[in-house]
This record gives structure tokens, sequence and C-alpha cells, in this order.
């Protein structure tokens, strides 16, 4: 009770201008404090209702004829006093509380504010995130991951340098937005795959569910292409131009983010690329390899030697080591 007493002191000193230093400290203090907030909308109701509107004096304009000048209806220059009063009473109070509303904002953004993380993914490492508004991020091997620790403001933005799979929590409300490079690719909840290694000449955004807009801003103007499940946009980072493709086998990305892949009639050279990517290696592929074929699965979690021992055992080759540099021939 003497709490409830002293905030409403300390409201009629401020509303009055008569705060101390101390004593403005200690009402900040008490605005801070959300147990109080029905103590401060009582005080503020019943300042508002407690002062009462009444039309001012000396509004006649001077453009009118002096006959209306001389028009009174009543005396009301005494209750001049008490229209500025309730003047400076509402427009305190308007002030209290557009304060206590960002004063709080302030205060949270300082006490408790944004941070920015960065995850990294080393050669054959993956990574599962979970982000602070439920969505979870697959990061693969060679990737790096920028994301806040809490979502604040109307999107939800993080970057990506390599590739991940996400899984995009549902808010109609917050757009969720991936920024790679010069690519935006904007959610509100869905499952997909983008593919931004830098080796690569592509950027590759490929959906499982949900909807996406992907959008390119290059040379002053922002090309965009919609998708739907098992459609796949491919950006050309050196034409910078987008492309729309259909892609039957989307769903491979549930296993592929687990780095499962599973190959039916792909030329070796697509693999070798996916290896290299996977493991941040270089391979060298003998040229009348490039156009073979091959049908099977590997296990991008096992030791690169193991990975290339199984490939080269059934595509009946072998390969080899030279340094850092790997080769593959006949």
């Amino acid at each position: 009770m003497e709490e409830k007493q002293q905030l409403k002191d300390l409201y009629h000193l401020y509303l009055n201008n008569q705060c101390s230093e101390e004593e403005l400290e200690r009402f900040f203090k008490a605005l801070k404090d959300q147990d109080n907030d029905n103590e401060i909308l009582g005080l503020m109701s019943a300042s508002w209702d407690n002062t009462h509107t009444l039309p001012d004096v000396g509004l006649t304009p001077d453009f009118l004829p002096v006959e209306a000048k001389q028009v009174k209806l009543n005396d009301v220059q005494p209750r001049n006093t008490k229209l500025r009063r309730f003047i400076a009473v509402a427009a305190a109070i308007v002030v209290l509380a557009t304060g206590v509303y960002f004063f709080r904002s302030a205060l949270s953004t300082f006490v408790n504010p944004v941070h920015q993380q960065e995850t990294w993914s080393a050669g054959g490492e993956r990574k599962k995130i979970q982000l602070a508004d439920g969505s979870q991020v697959w990061l693969s091997p060679n990737s790096k991951l920028n994301y806040p620790d809490k979502f604040n403001g109307k999107q939800r933005m993080v970057s990506l340098d390599g590739e991940a799979f996400f899984e995009v929590a549902h808010d109609a409300a917050h757009p969720f937005i991936i920024k790679t490079g010069k690519v935006n690719t904007v959610v509100l909840g869905t499952s997909f795959n983008i593919s931004a290694y830098p080796k690569q000449r592509t950027i590759n955004v490929t959906l499982v569910s949900g909807k996406v807009a992907v959008a390119l801003n290059a040379k002053n103007k922002i090309y965009t292409e919609t998708i739907l499940p098992n459609q796949q946009v491919i950006v050309d980072r050196n034409s910078e131009k987008l492309s729309k493709i259909n892609y039957p086998d989307a769903s491979s990305f549930l296993n592929k983010r687990l780095g499962k892949y599973e190959y039916k009639g792909i030329t070796l050279q697509q693999v070798v690329r996916d290896i290299e990517l996977q493991y941040n290696i270089e391979i060298g592929l003998d040229n009348n390899l490039s156009d073979k074929t091959f049908y099977g699965n590997l296990d991008m979690n096992d030791d690169v030697a193991q990975t290339l021992n199984k490939l080269c055992l059934v595509m009946e080759i072998k390969w080899e080591k030279k340094g850092e540099h790997y080769e593959i021939i006949k």
C-alpha cells in the first residue's frame, strides 16, 4: 500500500514538474517495473477524467467585422486557466504514455540487445541449428550462417554462405529472408534447400514444400521468380539471370541435408563436384570419365577416402592423392 502511495505522489510531482533529480530517477525506475502497469494506467485515467474541457476565449479572428466581435454569449475568461490546465495535464499524460513505451522499448533493447551469431561448418562437418522463432537449419559442410539470437522487427533475416536446408516456422506477419550475396530468398513458412557455395557459378534454390520467392538485385534492377514444391530457381552469377525449372526429385534434399546422397544416372563430373564441395577438396577427373554416369549411394559423413573408395569401386576406376590434390583416373 505504501509503495502505491509513493508511486501516486511521484506521478503527481511529475505532472506538476516538481520532481527532484532523485524523485525523477525513482519515478522512471517504477515505470520500468511492469508490475506497476495497472497503477500507472489508473493514475493516468483519473487525471484525464478529472480535467474538464472548456472553450477558450480570444479566438475571434481579426478579419471578422466589428459587430461579430461584439457578440458575447458568456463570460468565460475565468475558465481559461482551467483549459490551459487541462491542456497541460493532457499533454503531460500523452508525453508520459509515450515516454513509458519508448523508455521500456529502449530499456529492453539496452538490457537485452540483439546479438548476431555466426556458425561455421568445416569440410565433412554438418550442423543443425534451431533459431529463436523455432525454424531449423541443417548447415552443410564448408558453410557459414549468420543469424540473430532473437528476431525483432517486421522481418526475420539471416545470411548464408555455402549450403543449407531450411525448415522455416510459419509466421505470415514476419517474412523469413535468407541473404546470399545479391540474392534474397523470401518465405513465410516452408522447407527448401539453398546451395550458394562461392565456387559454384550458380545459386540454386530448391523447394520441397510451401512457397518461395527468389529476388536477384542486378544491374540496378530486381528480377524475381516464385516457385512451388518440386521446382528450382537457378541464379547465374556471371550473367546475373534467373531461371526456373521443374525439379521432381526435390524430396531428395531431405536425405542430402543429413549427408545421404543418392545418384540415379548422374554424370561422374557432377558427383565429383558434390564431393569437392562436401569435403572442401579439389579433385582432378580424367577427361575420358567426365560423361560416365553413376548409380549408387554415397554417405558424405564418411571419411573422404572411404567415399572415394566406394565411388571408384562401383565405377571400376581408381583414385590417388598427390599432396593436397586428388586424382581420379582409369
